[in-house]
């Protein structure tokens, strides 16, 4: 948009057209107070807090020009009434002004009027001390109130909205932010208003109560303290807390928060503003879920097993034990004996001298950041290769973008992920959402498609096939190979047939793929639910992003939407059996996590170790691969049933207690910094992991340095990885890190795509200063918005782009399936799953019950009713669970959550998608 010039209280200044006039004031440093209006929501004008005064030029009603004065300036002629500047756009020559002797009794007028019955409980309000009501009232309200104390209305206080918001109705002053939030940005229509005059107020409309994975923002845009969380009420004062920056490892969009710490306690978590991860919000898991750090149940010291039972023991012992017996096994069986595996919500420092241990200590490549369960599918490497790139910004799309969601449920595998795509599509973003299932964001997609079960193979065949026929080939700018085996294949297929067996029309494949090529920019997101498809579906899906032009730039290519927080960060940093860091093939592969358990069982395995996984906690077959192992070691915050097997277990630093990097789901590598010191005596997971290396080097003649010298080499046609052939020898480093700065200096070195992502380029992508509360806390006149000058992250180049790197589109066979059993079981994600982090939390109430969720059509056919009990069986086993009957699941199709206490999902799953059949069970 053009600039027009205009002037505030006599300065003259240029701001762009169509801004509102308290953004626009603001723009030349010049406040106006608001309530109800935020610049993350259309303006509505129902506080009457920005008046202000507003002038335009005169125009000569013959030639539309402005008429001057003698001074050869234009005449400016003045409304006859006080304008809400939220809701008001500049314009070339306005004036207005903001100080005048009735606009200031305006001001004082609004805030007595909104004064009258809220009640004087700032000193025991969580609200105090960074309040915008007491703000604006010390600046612009009266000196003294005219009304009768003993007509203050008076309510029922506090109402719980829910489990984690409580409200507080004297307080509040009907801005309605919280409703607007809740039905404008999250889509989730849960609050409203009730009554008139007087007895206005806020109210829950949906059952259960205020039913929503985002209310804990509600409280940050508040202005007054009628929304306070229950986490977080009467705790402390917020003067007292010190804010440090830190990201959530709950999911994969990585989320900036800070941890508010009242000494060494954590006593909220709030969110930090990064417009190009989560912009100022956070999901509740991310705001709630990180109370398990100081939970009772945390390990505080290391534990040795004698006998049956666990005594303490201390860091130099333990330590040696792992080490000493880690060599004996090496020394008498090698290093294939030895395998490890790396929970994903570690971070990139661990994640990377975890590899380094295992490769150049131990002689081993059996390590995986998988937890072993069939149904956890191969790694995905096209999520990395094909990666949104360097520059990337959701934030900054809109008009020209589409996205296509495919067999993916972001409100439940990432939330933030629903308000940015939702945010996208209100600035004119096509989207599109195609699943097996409704999902809660095809509400606010452009075209919603829902294929058939087992038909998004040919789904994405189908769009292939199109893009094809439409010039595909000649879009492709990327180094390939298998193009000419990819367009033989597919358009040897049938486009109808492809469309019946999915389930989709010809004509909605033909919307899907004119969106995508005639889009400047073309993002694919896809989740769990096309993951359990088989590698061939996302390789799939690539070919779609590269033959519709949109890989290898800024805002263009896949977001994988993977378990666990730094999930990429694993990838990257080569924790896996079959890849080194930068996803390079190796030639000598070790034992991936699907096939450690039965090698461990055999006898082939003999020493594990366990940083962050609890296998045992879900398969049978790990619990008996531990316990018949020679010596196991865990790595934990908390005795898990897989620490209970172990011989040594070690206690781990969480998050906060220690400074790590972290790489989301976008491949933005971003820094957390310590909060808190550790719990008891916990150390950092990359610390550990140095300390054993280092006794390991003085015990043996590492046999390793074959593995750790061996040429990154692939097969030719391997997908998607570097076909990069080195005979260099390289020496093992030298194990003498001092902090983890030290270990990413190192990454930025040796690691692929990370060149330049140092603790210091980390930094230098935010402003200089000290990080914290900023003075200028006013801009969103919320009270609890945290200015971001740690840093916004660094967001890395796709892996294409290195020069050396190809994409395969040679197509491989559709998987076939043998099995009979007439129901497909899956895994069904969710956000408030098992997941062992929430304990301590709010969010325990919310975490589902167990049970076995079936379609209304199986349930009818079957005389199934929720609440009964029914019986899975599969060719692997049986489980028995409450029935629930849902109306959106497909027939065919049965769904269990994963990690659920009293579920054992993995004593019956032979892969992501498990053939069963289903009995009900008579009692």
């Amino acid at each position: 948009m053009p600039d027009v010039t205009i002037t505030v209280d006599g300065r003259t200044f240029r701001v762009p057209a169509g801004t509102n006039v308290v953004d626009a004031a603001r723009m030349g440093g010049i406040a106006i107070p608001v309530f109800c209006y935020h610049p993350r929501m259309p303006a509505v004008g129902m506080c009457r807090m920005c008046l202000v005064q507003v002038g335009m030029p005169k125009l000569d009603p013959a030639t539309r020009q402005p008429v001057l004065d003698a001074a050869g300036q234009p005449v400016i002629a003045m409304l006859p009434k006080l304008q809400t500047g939220c809701t008001t756009p500049v314009s070339e020559g306005m004036v207005i002004n903001t100080k005048t002797e009735e606009v200031q009794f305006a001001q004082k007028g609004v805030l007595e009027f909104l004064l009258t019955s809220h009640p004087l409980d700032c000193p025991v309000c969580d609200k105090g001390g960074e309040c915008p009501l007491q703000n604006l009232t010390m600046q612009w309200g009266p000196g003294q109130s005219r009304f009768d104390y003993n007509d203050k209305v008076h309510f029922e206080k506090p109402v719980r909205l829910g489990d984690l918001i409580l409200l507080d109705r004297e307080r509040c002053i009907l801005c309605s932010r919280c409703v607007r939030f809740q039905d404008e940005l999250a889509d989730d229509s849960v609050l409203g208003f009730d009554l008139r005059g007087r007895n206005w107020m806020i109210i829950s409309k949906s059952d259960p109560p205020f039913a929503s994975k985002f209310s804990g923002n509600t409280t940050d845009i508040c202005p007054v303290g009628a929304l306070t969380t229950a986490d977080f009420r009467f705790k402390a004062r917020v003067w007292e807390l010190h804010s440090k920056p830190g990201i959530c490892t709950l999911c994969p969009v990585g989320c900036n928060l800070t941890f508010d710490m009242r000494h060494d306690q954590l006593m909220r978590v709030m969110p930090r503003e990064n417009e190009a991860v989560n912009d100022i919000w956070l999901c509740d898991k991310g705001r709630f879920g990180h109370r398990f750090m100081a939970h009772e149940s945390r390990l505080t010291v290391p534990l040795i097993r004698h006998g049956d039972s666990f005594a303490e023991a201390t860091w130099e012992e333990a330590l040696t034990l792992v080490a000493e017996k880690l060599a004996a096994v090496q020394s008498a069986r090698g290093g294939n004996a030895i395998a490890g595996l790396a929970s994903p919500r570690l971070s990139n420092e661990d994640l990377y001298l975890f590899q380094r241990l295992f490769r150049e200590q131990l002689g081993s490549n059996n390590l995986d950041h998988h937890l072993g369960s069939p149904d956890d599918g191969d790694h995905d490497d096209l999520g990395g290769l094909l990666s949104v790139g360097k520059g990337s910004n959701l934030a900054e799309l809109g008009a020209g973008t589409t996205v296509l969601v495919f067999g993916a449920d972001p409100e439940e595998e990432a939330p933030l992920y629903q308000l940015r795509l939702r945010a996208m599509a209100k600035q004119g973003a096509t989207l599109i959402v195609a699943n097996l299932r409704p999902t809660h964001l095809e509400r606010s997609a452009m075209l919603r498609l829902r294929y058939n079960v087992g038909g998004e193979l040919a789904f994405a065949r189908a769009l292939v096939r199109e893009l094809l026929q439409r010039g595909g080939a000649e879009r492709l700018k990327i180094k390939q190979n298998g193009l000419d085996a990819l367009r033989k294949q597919m358009l040897a297929l049938s486009a109808e047939e492809l469309a019946a067996t999915a389930g989709v029309t010809q004509a909605e494949l033909t919307a899907v793929a004119t969106a995508l090529l005639d889009a400047e920019n073309g993002i694919i997101m896809y989740g769990a639910e096309a993951r359990s498809a088989g590698a061939v579906l996302v390789e799939t899906l690539g070919a779609i992003a590269a033959l519709s032009g949109k890989v290898e730039r800024a805002n263009n290519g896949l977001i994988a939407l993977l378990p666990g927080g730094n999930s990429r960060g694993a990838l990257d940093m080569g924790v896996r059996s079959d890849a080194r860091p930068g996803y390079s093939l190796l030639t000598q592969r070790g034992i991936p996590a699907r096939q450690l358990w039965h090698a461990a069982r055999d006898g082939h395995v003999r020493a594990l170790w366990i940083a962050g996984h609890d296998p045992a906690a879900s398969l049978p077959a790990a619990r008996e691969a531990l316990a018949a192992a020679e010596f196991v070691v865990v790595q934990e915050l908390f005795m898990t049933e897989t620490a209970r097997l172990a011989d040594v277990i070690l206690p781990a630093a969480s998050v906060a207690e220690r400074d790590g990097t972290y790489t989301n789901a976008e491949r933005r590598v971003q820094r957390s910094r310590t909060a808190r010191a550790p719990h008891g005596q916990s150390r950092p997971d990359w610390q550990i992991f140095q300390d054993v290396a280092q006794r390991l080097a003085e015990m043996v003649v590492v046999p390793a340095q074959r593995i750790a010298a061996e040429a990154p080499k692939a097969a030719k046609g391997a997908k998607g990885r570097s076909e990069q052939v080195s005979a260099k020898v390289v020496e093992p480093l030298r194990w003498d890190y001092l902090t983890p700065a030290d270990v990413a200096a190192e990454i930025a070195e040796r690691v692929p795509g990370y060149a330049g992502v140092t603790y210091e380029a980390l930094t230098a992508t935010g402003k200089p200063g000290m990080w914290g509360r900023q003075v200028n806390e006013a801009v969103f006149y919320d009270g609890t918005s945290y200015e971001n000058t740690e840093g916004i992250g660094i967001a890395l180049p796709s892996i294409i782009t290195d020069g050396r790197t190809t994409l395969s589109l040679n197509p491989r066979p559709a998987p076939v399936v043998k099995d009979e059993r007439p129901l497909i079981l899956m895994a069904q994600p969710l956000a408030y799953g098992g997941d062992p982090l929430l304990r301590g939390s709010l969010l325990e109430r919310q975490i589902a019950q167990p049970a076995i969720v079936i379609s209304q059509s199986d349930a009818t056919k079957l005389n199934i009713q929720t609440g009964d009990r029914v019986r899975l069986v599969s060719a692997v086993g049986e489980l028995s669970a409450t029935a629930r009957v849902v109306h959106d699941l497909p027939a065919g199709v049965v769904m269990v959550p994963p990690g659920l206490p009293g579920l054992c999902l993995g004593s019956i799953q032979t892969g992501p998608r498990t053939r069963v059949s289903l009995v009900k069970v008579v009692v």
